[in-house]
Formats: C-alpha cells, sequence, structure tokens
C-alpha cells in the first residue's frame, strides 16, 4: 500500500508564489550590492526585475496580499506628503525651461518610487527568516567584492562619483548596511550582525570614499544615541533636519558676508547662492522647475560654483512649497523610525542621517542611481520590520491539586 504523502494539501499557485517573492528578495538583497562593484547602471535593471518579481508572486496568491498596508501607507501623512512633493515636482514641470529632459527623468523617477512603494507595502504580513538573511548574505559578499577590488585593483583618488563605480559601491554599501544589520539584529544574531558592520567598515576605509566614511561614522553615532531613546532622538532629529530644510535660503545670506574673504570651494558657493536667492523674487515662492539646478550648471546659467546639495536644488527646483512639503516629510520620517520597534528604530534611524549627509555633500543627489538606492533601502525595511514576528507565547500557569480549572 502507498504511504500517503505528507505534501497532499500543498498549494501550487502558493509555493510558486512564495518562490517568485524570495527570488524578488534575492535580487534586491543580493543582485543591488554586489552589482554596483562591477557596474554603475546594473542597479536601474536589477531594482525593477526584484520589485515587479515580488509583485508578481503577490498576484499570484491573493492570500498573500498585504492590501490594507498598502492603502494605509498611501493614506498616512507621511504618505500624502510624500505623493504632494512628487505631484508638486510634476506641476512644475510646466515652468521648467528643460521640458523634455525633465519629463522623462521625472517619469523615471516617479515610477521607481510607486514601484518600489507598491512592492514594500504589498510584501507578505510575516518574512520568512530564510528570505530575511539574505540581506546581510548579500552585504557580506559586496564587501568582500570591494575589498578585493580596491586592493587589486589601483583606483584613482574620488573625483565624480558619476565616473567612479567603486566609489558608488562604497556609498551603495554604506547605506544598505543598515536593514543588513536590523535583519541580524531582529533575529537577535548579535555576534553576526557586529562581524557584518566591521566587514563593511574595513571594505569602506579600504575604498577610501571621504563621504561614504563621514555618513558612516554619522550614523553609527545615531546609532549610539538612539539605542536608549529612539523616540527622543527621532522627534529631535526631524525637527532640526527638517528646519534646517526650511532656513536654507537663510544660510548663505548669513555666511556670505563671513566668507567673503575666503577662497575654498564652500566660501564660493556660500557666495553664489547669496546672490542666487537675492534674485530670485517671486521665484523664490514657485521654483524654477523639476531638474533645473544642475542643468542650468551645465549651460553656464549658473555659475560653476553654484551649491549642488539638497538643500539648495529643493529651493531653486521647487520653491517655499517644495521645501516646506520636503521639511515636513523628513519630520515625519524621522518620526515614524523613532516610533518603530527598538530592535529596528535604531538602524531605521542611522539610515535616514547616512542618506541625509550624502545628500547634502551635494555629489549625488541629482542622480537617478541615488534616488533607486534609496527605493532599494526602502523595500529591504519594509523585509525587516515585517519579519519580526509580535505574538508572544502565553505564560505557563501551574495548578496545585484540587485548586480550580479555568473554564474553557
Amino acid at each position: 500500500m502507498t504511504a500517503p504523502s505528507s505534501r497532499k494539501f500543498d498549494d501550487p499557485a502558493r509555493e510558486a508564489a512564495g518562490l517568485l517573492i524570495r527570488l524578488g528578495v534575492a535580487v534586491l538583497a543580493i543582485g543591488v550590492p554586489c552589482g554596483a562593484v562591477v557596474s554603475r547602471r546594473v542597479i536601474f535593471s536589477v531594482m525593477p526585475v526584484g520589485a515587479v518579481l515580488i509583485l508578481l508572486g503577490v498576484a499570484l496568491d491573493p492570500r498573500r496580499a498585504n492590501l490594507s498596508a498598502l492603502r494605509d501607507s498611501v493614506l498616512s501623512p507621511m504618505g500624502l506628503t510624500a505623493l504632494f512633493l512628487l505631484g508638486w515636482a510634476g506641476l512644475s514641470l510646466i515652468w521648467t525651461p528643460f521640458a523634455g529632459v525633465a519629463t522623462e527623468r521625472f517619469v523615471k523617477t516617479a515610477g521607481t518610487a510607486l514601484l518600489a512603494a507598491a512592492a514594500a507595502a504589498s510584501l507578505p504580513a510575516h518574512t520568512k527568516t530564510s528570505n530575511l538573511y539574505l540581506l546581510p548574505v548579500g552585504l557580506a559578499a559586496a564587501a568582500l567584492a570591494s575589498f578585493a577590488v580596491a586592493m587589486l585593483i589601483p583606483v584613482a583618488p574620488m573625483i565624480d562619483l558619476e565616473t567612479s563605480t567603486i566609489d558608488r559601491a562604497s556609498l551603495t554599501l554604506i547605506m544598505l548596511m543598515w536593514p543588513a544589520l536590523a535583519a541580524l539584529a531582529v533575529r537577535e544574531r548579535w555576534a553576526s550582525a557586529g562581524a557584518l558592520a566591521v566587514a563593511v567598515a574595513i571594505a569602506a576605509i579600504t575604498v577610501w570614499t571621504p563621504i561614504a566614511l563621514a555618513a558612516l561614522a554619522l550614523g553609527a553615532i545615531t546609532f549610539s544615541l538612539a539605542t536608549s531613546a529612539p523616540k527622543r532622538v527621532g522627534a529631535t532629529l526631524g525637527v532640526v533636519l527638517g528646519g534646517l530644510i526650511l532656513i536654507a535660503p537663510v544660510l548663505p545670506l548669513a555666511l556670505a558676508p563671513v566668507l567673503r574673504s575666503g577662497t575654498s570651494q564652500f566660501a564660493s558657493s556660500m557666495q553664489v547662492a547669496a546672490q542666487i536667492v537675492n534674485a530670485e523674487g517671486v521665484r523664490l515662492v514657485t521654483g524654477h522647475g523639476f531638474d533645473t539646478a544642475l542643468r542650468s550648471v551645465s549651460i553656464n546659467y549658473l555659475p560653476a560654483a553654484t551649491p549642488r546639495s539638497a538643500l539648495f536644488e529643493i529651493w531653486y527646483e521647487l520653491g517655499v512649497v517644495g521645501a516646506l512639503a520636503a521639511a515636513l516629510l523628513v519630520f515625519l520620517a524621522f518620526r515614524a523610525a523613532g516610533s518603530a520597534s527598538r530592535s529596528a528604530a535604531p538602524f531605521l534611524l542611522s539610515t535616514l542621517v547616512c542618506g541625509f549627509a550624502i545628500a547634502l555633500s551635494g555629489l549625488v543627489t541629482a542622480q537617478l542611481w541615488w534616488l533607486t538606492l534609496l527605493t532599494v533601502v526602502g523595500v529591504q525595511f519594509a523585509i525587516v520590520v515585517k519579519g519580526q514576528y509580535r505574538t508572544e507565547r502565553p505564560s505557563a500557569q501551574v495548578f496545585s491539586a484540587g485548586s480550580p480549572q479555568p473554564q474553557s
């Protein structure tokens, strides 16, 4: 007599859906960091493939869908603020002087952000442990590859991240390190998390990208502060950094007279920014339109010393309206990160600080690969947050002989 199969109740569609989701997570967790070591453009194809695989897996098995989470994310204050900022950027295409190229870049940016948001929000309510561990595995492989490339191949000092694959890979490592560490932390693999952090730090030091190292240091400081009081640190950082966006036009006006005799690049950029702010007028309200800052520099409409940080670009391109929305989004993001679980909050806050520090540097804020990397970080953190099982085992109760038994 044939023994009954233990798998007779398996659902092929459900198994196929789980496989597709796992493949999608693997593409994002391993393909993005490892691909960044060998190519500057691989992220543009790898990220959509990973997100689409996740969405296909969810669509194949509707029981895995988490549509209520998607709806709640969109209707949350942070979701509505992000949509408003995206909508304002799209509206500004009406008055941008580079309508054609700006529209193309906006469509790519908006499409990437919405695709990643849909994938993150529709992930199953609980992440399998095997999927969760893909994050540190991919990062460890990328750290090893970066170290090998930096040691074996002569690397010129960083001049432009647009042409430096290894420097860009270093920034990718720093940003993806935090969700990978969080994946280990939520499973209480602290020794593995420490070893992975050391490996990434060694790789970053070997490559020696100053911006990446500075961001890593700020992230580490934030982590040490947030472990004891994440809500307070998140709220404080949200107010300070959101306020920094709001007062951005005042900074060059205040610093330019002090730095008038300076010859450094920073002094020159502050003087140019002060001149631009003084000449803006009504444009300070609406901005010049999406994707105008760097393009204006490239055609010599703006001086070469024009600041390239996110603070300047937000005001110059989107004006007061965009700056208010961006400041509110930053505040809500830091507050939400600080209010996350105690195991995930410090890592979320460290990631936000790293990203903000890199954006202020002006090296990558206007490049599509950086925005794509941020969406990958967001999806990875969604995987981590959903990998935390919030159920608690009931405590055992001991009843002595003759004591009343609990009623069912």
